[in-house]
């Protein structure tokens, strides 16, 4: 066992391991999600009490992905059943469902390529939402840029742990953080900005109903990127000693930090009424095109998008690349083309749903949007539940309290309340987050 530790790669410290798991938290929802239901919810109000869901269901999540990675140090498949016998089938349904993400995630990822370049040299045009619907329902265009950030992934993975994913972290989060900031400074010397950050912090109550509070479960679920296997395998590379806990906090600090900033960068530019794609890749550009060296500023904001894009990607390519390289026996290098190879396969189809087969539908919607709906209505939730379930119920209590306790930073007066959260209150928050899904599916069919 211990030979077989030291050729398993690792993060060489603490830092690496909280930049490399903030890079997989911190993805497209903190910047174009975020805001939006914080405008819509009450500003302040909204916050506090996504804090309250971040503290009760985000962060006892987050722990334990890390503690189930951290203690066997394996796979996801083999990560459970290692812990309990007959359990990798979580494992594996975390894989697919990770894989099933990357294909239409690579898709938009590509397009922040796209528009980082065509915003630097100031060849968007002024109909921001003619030039968004030309490319992304063109044929090669978009598979292009795709198939380029796919690559870009596959070589930070060949390069393995140190010398790829923590490098590119160690690059990656510093520059994002920068750019974010200087976003964020220039938002708010504009004459919007002061009023902006009132927006945001101000609690209007009178806009908290009970979607507030499900949209913010929603936000503190997805936003950590648990369910999927990507934090598991990156707690299995943390270092003997690793303070869990304290990993944890950083990260989902860190997460939290980045979509406050992008909400004030969002309010002052005056679009926090705008969502997700149309928010990002319409309202962004025209907003920008409208300031002093504006094409400059889009650059930086799509550059940021690409980079939270990348960072979340690389921790879903690893994931299941490391099936291959534990479980199936296979050298990095061919692990990861067998997985490179399969997202340009799942991303082409995604990509091309969009437009030449756009009247391909299944339940109504092209592969595009079955891919997104399928992945964050039906299977994160459903391994959320079903993580928290096995780490509060199914690990055997002594193991689990020294794996938290002896190395995982948390005291012994503190391993009940994360305990009582993972067996009690994750797996009811999680599965109001499902149910509610289901039926705001059902209901839109």
């Amino acid at each position: 066992m211990a030979q077989e530790k030291t050729k398993r790669g690792g993060f060489g410290g603490k830092i690496a391991a909280i930049l490399a798991a903030a890079g997989s938290a911190i993805g497209l929802g903190n910047i174009w999600r975020f805001p939006y239901i914080t405008s819509e919810n009450g500003g302040g109000a909204f916050i506090l009490i996504y804090l309250g869901c971040i503290l009760f269901l985000g962060l006892p999540l987050l722990i334990a992905e890390f503690s189930v990675g951290h203690n066997s140090k394996c796979n996801p498949i083999d990560a459970f059943s290692k812990i309990r016998r007959g359990w990798g089938w979580l494992g594996a349904l975390g894989l697919v469902s990770v894989f099933l993400i990357m294909g239409y995630y690579f898709v938009i990822s590509g397009w922040t390529l796209n528009y980082t370049i065509a915003s630097a040299t100031n060849s968007i045009g002024g109909n921001f939402g003619q030039f968004f619907t030309d490319f992304t329902t063109a044929t090669w265009k978009p598979l292009i840029f795709t198939y380029l950030f796919i690559i870009a992934n596959h070589f930070i993975i060949i390069g393995g742990v140190q010398g790829g994913i923590e490098k590119a972290s160690k690059i990656m989060m510093p520059l994002l953080f920068v750019i974010l900031v200087i976003l964020a400074v220039y938002s708010l010397w504009l004459p919007e900005g002061r009023e902006a950050l009132a927006n945001v912090f101000t609690p209007d109550f009178s806009k908290v109903t009970g979607k507030t509070f499900l949209d913010a479960m929603g936000q503190a679920f997805f936003t950590l990127s648990v369910g999927m296997g990507a934090m598991l395998i990156y707690g299995s590379y943390f270092k003997d000693g690793t303070k869990l806990a304290g990993t944890a906090i950083s990260v989902v600090s860190l997460d939290t930090v980045v979509a406050l900033t992008a909400a004030i960068i969002i309010f002052s530019a005056g679009v926090e009424n705008e969502s997700g794609m149309q928010l990002a890749f319409v309202a962004m550009p025209k907003v920008f095109a409208a300031m002093p060296a504006g094409n400059i500023w889009a650059a930086l904001f799509f550059l940021l998008l690409g980079l939270a894009a990348l960072s979340s990607t690389i921790s879903m390519h690893e994931a299941v690349t490391s099936y291959f390289v534990e479980k199936r026996g296979m050298s990095r290098n061919k692990g990861a083309w067998i997985v490179t190879i399969g997202a340009l396969m799942l991303s082409t189809v995604a990509s091309l749903s969009l437009g030449d087969w756009s009247d391909i539908k299944l339940l109504g919607m092209n592969f595009f949007a079955l891919l997104d709906n399928f992945t964050a209505i039906v299977m994160l939730p459903l391994l959320g539940i079903l993580t928290s379930v096995f780490v509060g119920w199914l690990w055997k209590k002594e193991d689990m309290k020294a794996e938290l306790t002896a190395e995982g930073g948390i005291d012994k007066a503190t391993y009940p309340v994360i305990r009582f959260l993972l067996r009690y209150v994750c797996p009811v928050l999680v599965s109001i987050v499902f149910i509610f899904g289901i039926i705001d599916f059902v209901q839109n069919l």
